[in-house]
């Protein structure tokens, strides 16, 4: 029997009301620990199941994108591992997007191209882990910034390119393969780089800032939701219901600069608050379209009615880089003590 509106708007509730739970337990422990080590391991177990889900996820289960996928976020991980053992500066949020790119486009080339000249999807695959084996040893010694592998790397990238150029379909299965990789990999990671930066307390700013939206927009645009701007991309989402969540969103930017969360005066918290809304309704946009090309309503049902690991995580996909690129003009730099 299909469950009746009121039972899926409270078995939504309560899902996502264990999830801020966790997700409370997690900033606590991350505060304990000084150097948002427990965030680190939190988006490395989230990233790696949002990977697997996407490569599982209708159509695109028959790209075998996965290995690919697991190049790029195993090497954003073990460098960001690698900064917090080292107590070093942390590189740009830029440079994971990039590093993400090349990765990604390297371990598809590549294991196309074993695919091709051996007959064999286990030989591709195996060749392109042994990439990932290749970055974690490079990283961890620390040699993956020096010269000649860097040089290395760039000459397998171009050659891969060029092969693959070559192929039928070639470059919009590369290109697929780098833009879910770029669009994936990099926020989870980076959300480290929001709590060195703006301290536990930016980071609770920032996620309520973009995560508010989401409860506000569904509770309006159930209850008083008429208009349909997006039926080609996300049907079920509603001008009122957009306009709630930014309403909501801007709110939660002023309240956390009023309650001293982030620096700054109420307005641009109210700005940093509305401009990371914007850019989480994108991001729940864009993964409805990927779902859609994909073929499936739903990334998975690890979460019931809630969908899957990658419905909880759409609005952070596009907010992290924004927040990274634009708090930092708005608000400035420091929000206290980790």
């Amino acid at each position: 029997m299909t469950p009746s509106k009121a039972a899926r708007i409270l078995r939504r509730t309560l899902t996502g009301g264990t999830l801020v739970l966790v997700v409370a337990g997690l900033l606590a422990w991350t505060k304990a620990s000084g150097d948002g080590r427990p965030l680190l391991y939190a988006a490395s177990v989230v990233l790696v199941a949002a990977v697997y889900e996407a490569s599982r996820m209708g159509a695109l289960a028959l790209r075998d994108i996965l290995p690919a996928l697991l190049v790029s976020a195993v090497a954003v991980l073990l460098v960001l591992r690698r900064t917090i053992d080292g107590g070093g500066v942390a590189p740009h949020f830029l440079w994971a997007y990039a590093a993400c790119a090349v990765l990604a486009a390297v371990a598809h080339a590549t294991g196309r191209a074993i695919r091709h000249f051996s007959g064999s999807t286990s030989a591709a695959r195996i060749g392109v882990y042994a990439t990932v084996g290749a970055i974690a040893v490079l990283t961890i010694d620390g040699r993956i910034a020096q010269t000649h592998a860097l040089v290395a790397l760039l000459a397998l990238f171009l050659a891969s390119i060029a092969f693959v150029l070559r192929q039928a379909n070639g470059l919009r299965e590369l290109a697929i393969t780098v833009g879910l990789a770029v669009w994936l990999v990099p926020p989870l990671p980076a959300l480290w780089e929001i709590w060195h930066t703006w301290s536990t307390s930016g980071l609770i700013a920032f996620l309520v800032c973009a995560k508010i939206g989401d409860t506000a927009g569904y509770y309006v645009g159930t209850a008083i939701g008429r208009h349909h701007p997006f039926p080609g991309i996300s049907p079920g989402k509603t001008l009122e219901g957009c306009i709630g969540s930014f309403a909501a969103g801007t709110a939660a930017g002023g309240i956390a600069v009023a309650t001293h969360l982030l620096p700054g005066s109420i307005a641009a918290g109210c700005a940093a608050g509305a401009l990371v809304n914007l850019a989480a309704q994108a991001g729940d946009l864009c993964e409805s379209w990927v779902k859609r090309r994909a073929g499936v309503k739903d990334s998975s049902t690890i979460f019931g009615p809630s969908g899957g690991i990658l419905d909880q995580l759409d609005s952070l996909l596009v907010a992290v880089p924004v927040a990274l690129g634009a708090w930092p003009w708005i608000l400035g730099t420091s929000a206290g003590s980790h």
